[in-house]
């Protein structure tokens, strides 16, 4: 089966490329479509399949994906005329091109590209490994995400579990559909396939972006390489957070904005309409996306306002889509749940919305979170994020802070109010396990997206032609995205993650000041630190170690695992020596201390998992079917026989305490 499934996925590869080859204008325009055809197959792919409970059925995936990219390829050939595209060609324009960079141009012109070129390659590689022997491990897949999809694998189909973890019952379903999709394919590293994906297309889509703004190749490289080597982006790239998901597909959406607007066909019309469901249904931080989404529609809309007939058919094709992509991703039975209509209820129970939301803010302590909010944030944008992850570099860091510390200490920005998951710290150190695996944009965002700014603004005055009106509203939709931000929830260290979304508006733009000035020296002094930045992100991680002693290379599986809640790895040792990989098994953890179940599932998913404790209820009764119960100590009481399977929380190293666990045998 597997290696008929391999087959299929190879006949659904090439039916894409003939897709993406018979539309596609240049290298970057393939590789976005190319990501566009496989996400908008495999997502309603996964639906179906859930309906006949085939989740984990390999074959399946492989039939539907290849039946859906057949429909989508007849749609294609029946709005779009084939163009004169050969790939191949366009690529040897692009090592061509690439070359010039390094042989090429004034020395700080050359120096820059050099600098960049290196350090983009020598991340790729590091990442490429990461990928290749890190196994999952970040806290939100360890509680949620995977645990969502290996309860997915386990049942056959995505319908409610009851998790003891909230999300797992209130995240969205279309990327575990491509998380599941993969896993097939590649096993567990599959996971992340998507995510490795996802930045690529964002690489690319800011490239295409800058293209429709600056047409000078050299200026969009620069914003390709300095898009690549964003350290949140970078971070990202090789772990399964959703974050990177989103961002990658809006994207897409800005690309295809630009396009349509120059060609309003058919087939841009399509495909921008689908994108946009795609989007709405990954996840619903698409509302705190959606004040600087709307600043760019305002903008279409004044462009296009002679011919507004145009968005009929957008209208039309998004309608439909949504049936697809977006009513059976759960957001319904959210509501459901909630048994109330708010954004807040879309997302999270009203517990949790209490913890990471404003709504239960007084209009007082909203205005207040949103001023704290606005100066903690640009405190966190004010940092050598990557390289401060060395000690040498930690020196640096506070040497630079030392002007920005003196006026933001004026604020009380430190009071212990308004936070999520830990305080604000002006200097992160007690958050250092945070902005080492969540970190923002390093020098990108105060030495070149700060000036860009001003620049754009200056422009804008200077001379409103359709360039400085474009920079000007994507400068705009950079405020909206980050005013949002700050208003819509307490100060989370975290963070870094959800702004990576604001770096699709700014970042393209960078092309303009690349294009329009003789600064180069000074860019070539930013790309220094983006270098030095980028290659302190990829190397000096906590959670994929790659040059200590103890590194992935050399760490198994739980070790991996456990390396950000380290006092659980004895708990998934002996559990894993003492239960057989088949066996049924009862799960009694508690949320309040977001156990780590992924583990337990086994690195085949072979054991069957069933929560008795869900997120806020009652302790159901153990089921008939169950051979051993795992419970933490504050669930259930210990008996006679019972055997501890760790020491629970002694270092007090994680925000929250880990639980002492007991295995019992049933039967």
């Amino acid at each position: 089966m597997t290696l008929l499934f391999a087959v299929f996925v190879l006949i659904f590869l090439w039916v894409i490329h003939r897709s993406t080859d018979a539309i596609s204008d240049s290298v970057s325009d393939y590789v976005i479509k190319y990501y566009f055809g496989i996400v908008s197959c495999i997502i309603p792919a996964g639906f179906i399949i859930s309906f006949f409970n085939g989740i984990n059925n390999p074959l399946a995936w492989g039939v539907c994906v290849v039946g859906i990219s057949f429909i989508q390829s007849f749609i294609f050939r029946k709005i779009a005329n084939h163009k004169l595209f050969v790939l191949k060609k366009s690529i040897r324009q692009a090592a061509q091109n690439l070359k010039e960079l390094w042989f090429g141009g004034k020395i700080f012109g050359q120096m820059l590209f050099i600098v960049l070129i290196l350090v983009f390659v020598y991340t790729t590689i590091i990442n490429l490994l990461i990928f290749i022997f890190g196994y999952p491990n970040e806290w939100d897949s360890m509680t949620g995400h995977l645990v969502k999809c290996a309860y997915y694998l386990q049942n056959g189909s995505m319908n409610d579990i009851d998790g003891t973890t909230w999300s797992i019952d209130y995240y969205p379903n279309a990327i575990p559909s491509l998380q599941v999709f993969f896993y097939h394919l590649l096993g567990e590293h599959g996971f992340k396939i998507i995510h490795f994906l996802a930045y690529w297309a964002y690489c690319f889509s800011i490239f295409g972006i800058s293209k429709q703004l600056v047409p000078n190749y050299k200026a969009n490289y620069f914003v390709f390489f300095v898009a690549a080597l964003l350290p949140t982006a970078l971070i990202q790239a090789t772990n399964t957070e959703t974050d990177l998901i989103l961002t990658a597909q809006l994207s897409c959406i800005l690309y295809f904005v630009l396009k349509w607007i120059k060609n309003s066909n058919k087939l841009y019309s399509f495909i921008l309409a689908c994108s946009l469901a795609i989007w709405v249904g990954l996840k619903v931080t698409f509302i705190l996306v959606s004040p600087a989404v709307l600043v760019v529609l305002f903008y279409v809309i004044y462009i296009k306002r002679k011919s507004l007939k145009d968005f009929k058919a957008i209208l039309l094709v998004f309608s439909i889509a949504t049936l697809f992509y977006v009513l059976p991703t759960g957001y319904l039975e959210n509501l459901q749940k909630a048994k109330k209509l708010s954004l807040g209820a879309i997302s999270a129970p009203e517990l949790v919305m209490q913890w990471h939301g404003v709504e239960s803010y007084t209009a007082k302590d909203k205005v207040k979170n949103f001023e704290l909010n606005i100066l903690r944030y640009s405190s966190d944008f004010l940092q050598f994020d990557g390289i401060r992850n060395i000690e040498i570099g930690k020196k640096f860091n506070d040497g630079f802070r030392a002007l920005p510390n003196l006026i933001l200490d004026n604020f009380n920005l430190e009071q212990d109010k308004f936070w999520a998951v830990a305080p604000f710290k002006l200097m992160g150190d007690t958050n250092y396990k945070f902005y080492i695996e969540r970190p923002f944009w390093g020098i990108i965002s105060f030495g070149l997206v700060l000036p860009l700014l001003f620049l754009v603004i200056f422009n804008f005055i200077k001379n409103r032609n359709s360039r400085n009106q474009l920079a000007f509203v994507l400068l705009v939709a950079t405020i909206a995205h980050f005013m949002s931000l700050c208003f819509s929830a307490p100060y989370d260290p975290i963070k870094g993650r959800y702004f990576m979304n604001m770096a699709i508006w700014c970042l393209p733009c960078l092309a303009i000041m690349y294009d329009s000035y003789p600064i180069k020296p000074y860019l070539f002094i930013c790309s220094v630190f983006i270098g030095l930045s980028a290659i302190g992100t990829v190397s000096f991680r906590r959670m994929y170690p790659i040059f200590e002693e103890k590194n992935i290379f050399t760490l198994n599986r739980f070790e991996q695992e456990s390396l950000s809640r380290p006092e659980l790895l004895a708990a998934f040792q002996n559990f894993d020596k003492l239960v057989p990989q088949n066996a049924v098994v009862a799960l009694g953890t508690q949320q309040e201390h977001e156990d780590f179940e992924y583990p337990f599932f086994g690195k085949n998913f072979s054991r069957k998992l069933i929560p008795i404790h869900p997120f806020r209820s009652g302790l159901k009764p153990i089921p008939n079917e169950a051979e051993y119960l795992l419970y933490t100590n504050d669930v259930f009481e210990f008996k006679k026989g019972d055997i501890q399977l760790n020491n629970g929380d002694k270092l007090k190293d994680t925000p929250v305490p880990e639980s002492i666990f007991y295995l019992r045998k049933l039967k």
